[in-house]
This record gives structure tokens, C-alpha cells and sequence, in this order.
């Protein structure tokens, strides 16, 4: 399965000015990918930092699609941005986001987990109602298109009462299609390992009782450990004795190798669910070594047993 081929993260570059997401070699070649796969039919484009102008009038703005080619290698950014321009003309005669009602805001919406450093500090204001899950992680609203995904701001969450658009939103990402499961060990003890296409996968993380009764497990008293390294995968271990301790070191060491390839990242972290909450379990540092957190939920179900 192409998800398991991990490769090695892009050493540091000087970032962008206008799309902060790409460094400026990146955000030069988008631009440049942009103009090129224009359609000639729609007449000429030009591209400037962050926006493209038609001989139309129209304007694009390229931070949305900044962060989707951010998201992929560098070889697939031709189709990432062909898909972009595609969705852009397919919605043209469709309302836009704000434009449209509560109803079809309910219809689209989907919640997304996401790191904490997701959005650039220039962003933030707009997306105030992001939910904290634990540490690095957090969550944000998007409306899922056929050909593309947008960010909901503030102003359109303020149209619903919060009680209303999360559950609607948690619930549209726990019904997709769930692939085939996959059970891994490497050797410190098994755990199961979903991966799809689906920018939404690791995002079952945001329910996990529901993921559970998808995957046939009633119930887990002692809780879940997870790993969420990028948004096409959730790696995850039903706790059911001490030996769940050994398993947080083979979640992790998948959890290294998949954030690596760095589509898509989220956490190179572990994680642990219970009724009580979220808490992170592993520390990534920056030379790539792993440190456990021996306090806390998780700990204090281990001593338990």
C-alpha cells in the first residue's frame, strides 16, 4: 500500500512572504503551475504573491491551495492544481460558502483534526472557534465539496449554535466508507491501522466510540492509545492489560516513519482516549528521539491492573 512508504522530510528554507505555508522556491513554482495550467479559454491569468488575477477581473487568492499542495509531493502538485482550478470553474455558478444555507452548510460539513500550527498566525482571527483536543491538537470545520474542501470561518459558525454544527460535522466524518483494517506489530505487540485517500481519515479521532462499534469492539473500559501521523492514517490499540505499554513503542516508531513523509503531517505523537479525555502519551523531540509521559490517565490505568 502506497501509504507505508515513508520518505524523509525537506531540511528548512527560507518561507515565503506572501504564502507562508511554502518556502519561496515552492510558492514560486505555484505560481508557476498556476499560471501554466490555466485555461485558455478563460483568457489570460496573472499570478502575483498570494492571488491570481484573469483578464476577466476575477481574483483567486492561493493561500487555500497553498496549503493543499503543501500537503503533497512535489510531483503531484500539476494534479493538485489542475483539481484547484478545475473545482474553481465547476463552482462558479454555485453559491459561495457564505452564500449558502443553513441546510447545505449541515449537508458539507465535516470536522477536521489538524496540528495546532496549522493555520499562520495571520489566519487564526478568523477561526476562533477551533476546538483544543490536547496539546498539538486541535479542530476545525470544513465544508468537503466534490472537488474541493474549504476552511469555515467564524462567520458562518456564528450562524449555528456550537451544539448544533460539531455533532453534525463529528458524525459526517465517523459515517465515510472505512477501508479494510490492517493489524501491524513490530514486535512490541499489534495494533490496527486505518489508511484511505480520505483527508478525513485520521479525524475518526475526534469520535472513538464510534470508531470502535465501525471496527466491531463494544466497548473500551481502559481506554485507546492512537496515533495520528497524517490525515490518511489512524493508527490505533484497544487497551486491555499492562502489556498496552509495550504497544505505545510500536505506535510510535509507525508514527515516526509516517509523519516523515511529510503528506499531510499531523503528529509524530501517541496518544491515549478515555472516558476521562485526551492526553499525549510521547514526546517527539527534535533529534528524533521519543520520551514517555509516566503520569497521567494512561499510567494510572497500566498501574491499575
Amino acid at each position: 500500500m502506497g501509504f507505508l512508504n515513508f520518505g524523509k522530510k525537506k531540511s528548512a528554507a527560507e518561507v515565503d512572504p506572501d504564502l507562508d505555508d511554502l518556502t519561496k522556491e515552492q510558492a514560486a513554482l505555484l505560481r508557476r503551475l498556476f499560471a501554466e495550467l490555466w485555461p485558455a479559454a478563460e483568457g489570460t491569468v496573472t499570478v502575483h504573491g498570494d492571488y491570481a488575477e484573469s483578464s476577466s477581473g476575477g481574483q483567486f487568492g492561493l493561500y487555500n491551495l497553498s496549503r493543499a499542495v503543501k500537503l503533497e509531493p512535489e510531483q503531484n502538485w500539476p494534479q493538485v492544481v489542475e483539481r484547484h482550478i478545475s473545482g474553481l470553474f465547476s463552482r462558479r455558478s454555485e453559491p459561495t460558502d457564505d452564500e449558502l444555507s443553513d441546510d447545505e452548510i449541515l449537508s458539507l460539513v465535516k470536522a477536521r483534526l489538524i496540528p495546532s500550527t496549522y493555520l499562520p498566525e495571520s489566519h487564526r482571527a478568523q477561526f476562533t472557534y477551533r476546538r483544543a483536543i490536547v496539546n498539538d491538537l486541535e479542530a476545525i470545520l470544513m465544508l468537503d465539496y466534490p472537488e474541493t474542501v474549504s476552511t469555515v470561518p467564524d462567520a458562518i459558525v456564528s450562524r449555528f449554535d456550537a451544539d448544533r454544527l460539531w455533532p453534525a460535522a463529528i458524525a459526517a466524518v465517523s459515517a465515510e466508507p472505512l477501508a479494510e483494517m490492517q493489524t501491524l506489530d513490530a514486535g512490541s505487540g499489534p495494533f490496527h491501522l486505518i489508511a484511505t485517500e480520505s483527508m478525513f481519515t485520521a479525524s475518526r479521532a475526534l469520535d472513538i466510540p464510534a470508531l470502535l462499534a465501525r471496527v466491531g469492539v463494544p466497548s473500551a473500559p481502559y481506554g485507546v492509545l492512537f496515533a495520528v501521523p497524517s490525515r490518511h492514517h489512524l493508527a490505533f490499540h484497544v487497551v486491555e492489560g499492562p502489556s498496552a505499554l509495550q504497544v505505545v513503542h510500536g505506535i510510535a516508531q509507525f508514527a515516526q516513519m509516517a509523519f516523515s513523509d511529510g503528506v499531510g503531517e499531523i503528529s509524530a505523537n501517541v496518544y491515549y482516549w478515555s472516558a476521562a479525555g485526551y492526553e499525549q502519551v510521547t514526546t517527539t523531540r527534535e533529534d528524533g528521539s521519543v520520551t514517555v509521559d509516566g503520569t497521567g490517565a494512561f499510567f494510572a490505568t497500566i498501574n491499575g491492573f
